[in-house]
């Protein structure tokens, strides 16, 4: 680390640290739950579980994918959940269906990551397909050629999904190489400066393109993963975050939990995503100027909140409130009421495991496949949910393989699908140290999908997405050198003749 900017270091990234200060609020909030009435055999198994992806966090260390791919899960599964229902005054196993058996179905699956995790380091699969790269002319092609392709691609899915037409399909993929173009100039920024500087207009105008358009899309994910794009650069290029910035990310992380998710709710219930693009563009400006200039925030975040009333589920009660921020990060929510519908009424079999994995053809190939998730299926199967509704809902891995095939299907289906994802990471190179590779793959897919994804997203990561992106990034890499090698022949043509001029 450059020493001019030791002293702007908050904190350096440490493993134990990270688990040390993750991991003494929730044993506090666990001992508080115990006053507050919990079944001691949730509070045990939800310390077990948090134990679990701890231990798997400090085995590999804060700059090992695989590593974070644990912690995210248990964070996304349990500790939230610890955090938020303490502080609301709430038990563990409270608006649950079966608690128990619940949090028993998430403590085998994460298991199944820990050993999985484990096993994958001890494999020797040789030299990674991707190798971290430090060139400037390299970053600042891989930067300005994955921003140019996100935002075309972008325009062009937009085009094939008016109200009218058919989709896009899998190339819609090619929107987040917008996520690349952030990482590579952050990347180039700090190798040109010996880590000083971080940020400038270039860098600026990506993130904000790219924020922009996250919002026209309508998608939460989409707006927030091009500004934790740039900081999971910082951090794993610098090892820590200096002071300023920790700042910048809080305030901004409270503006767009306070303000911007709700907003962006509403617009969902005002029908943004059948919009033209230049409807959605003033349907926001009007939001923004209702919302931000006229006070009438509460506004969006009633019509916001109307979506989560009479759910399948309500795990921090009050029809819905809370939903909104904390529903992608208790994930335990989203499986109960499965679970309980599988000692109701019996497994549902393969019909909702295995066409997880043909869904990944491309329908040139495979006409027939799939039109709708697995979770959709299983929802519809069980009556937790309306047909006509939402066709992509989320029924995360472990209830997914419950659904399948009870606690059989959890014995086997996650290991089996942790197994493939981590040896693909793994190949493709999960050291996130000044790696722009192995942090857009982070922030791709685990940052997004670790405690949500099923199998089909950890079967598309390993079979569609990573295949892809890795032909992507190669190709980029070709038309850099093939860029720089003209321009290195024309310097040196150039050099040749004024040399014959001088002679002359």
């Amino acid at each position: 680390m450059n020493r001019s900017a030791s002293n702007r270091w908050v904190l350096q990234l440490s493993a134990r640290r990270t688990a040390l200060y993750l991991g003494v609020p929730a044993l506090v909030a666990l001992v508080l739950q115990l006053a507050m009435g919990a079944s001691f055999p949730v509070v045990l198994l939800a310390a077990l579980i948090g134990a679990a992806g701890f231990l798997a966090f400090m085995s590999l260390g804060a700059y090992n994918a695989g590593a974070w791919l644990a912690l995210f899960y248990v964070l996304g599964n349990v500790l939230v959940a610890i955090y938020a229902k303490t502080l609301m005054g709430q038990t563990l196993g409270s608006h649950l269906y079966t608690p128990v058996d619940s949090f028993i179905v998430l403590g085998v699956s994460s298991t199944a990551l820990l050993v999985a995790l484990l096993l994958v380091r001890a494999i020797n699969l040789g030299a990674p397909l991707l190798k971290p790269t430090d060139t400037p002319r390299d970053l600042r092609w891989l930067s300005w050629g994955s921003f140019t392709l996100g935002v075309l691609f972008w325009f062009v899915n937009q085009h094939f999904q008016k109200p009218n037409g058919g989709g896009f399909g899998g190339f819609a993929i090619f929107r987040d190489l917008l996520l690349m173009a952030v990482i590579a100039r952050t990347a180039l920024l700090l190798n040109r400066s010996e880590d000083r500087r971080t940020f400038d207009i270039g860098l600026g105008l990506i993130v904000l393109v790219g924020v922009l358009l996250g919002l026209l899309s309508n998608s939460k994910t989409q707006a927030a993963l091009p500004v934790a794009s740039y900081f999971a650069t910082v951090l794993f290029y610098r090892r820590g975050l200096p002071v300023r910035q920790i700042m910048v990310l809080a305030i901004g992380g409270v503006f767009f939990l306070v303000v911007l998710v709700p907003m962006i709710q509403a617009w969902r219930y005002m029908g943004q995503q059948q919009l033209e693009v230049s409807q959605r563009i003033a349907l926001m400006a009007e939001g923004a100027e209702a919302a931000l200039l006229k006070g009438k925030l509460h506004r969006y975040v009633e019509l916001g909140e109307i979506q989560f009333h009479n759910g399948y589920y309500d795990y921090f009660g009050g029809n819905g409130r809370g939903q909104q921020v904390l529903g992608r990060y208790a994930s335990v929510q989203q499986i109960d009421p499965v679970i309980a519908e599988v000692n109701r009424q019996g497994a549902i079999g393969g019909s909702v495991i295995w066409p997880a994995l043909t869904r990944q053809l491309p329908r040139f190939i495979y006409p027939g496949k799939p039109k709708y998730v697995e979770g959709y299926h299983i929802l519809v199967d069980f009556g937790l949910i309306n047909p006509m509704g939402g066709k992509y809902p989320t029924v995360p891995l472990a209830g997914q393989s419950y659904a399948g095939f009870g606690i059989v299907g959890v014995l086997f289906i996650p290991f089996f699908t942790f197994f493939g994802f981590l040896l693909a990471f793994k190949k493709l190179g999960w050291d996130l140290y000044r790696n722009v590779y192995a942090v857009f793959f982070f922030v791709e897919f685990i940052v997004v999908y670790a405690a949500q994804g099923t199998l089909g997203q950890y079967a598309g990561f390993v079979l569609r997405g990573a295949p892809v992106f890795v032909i992507v990034f190669w190709l980029l890499q070709r038309g850099a050198h093939l860029r720089w090698h003209r321009s290195d022949v024309q310097e040196r043509a150039m050099q040749v003749q004024g040399m014959h001029d001088g002679r002359r």
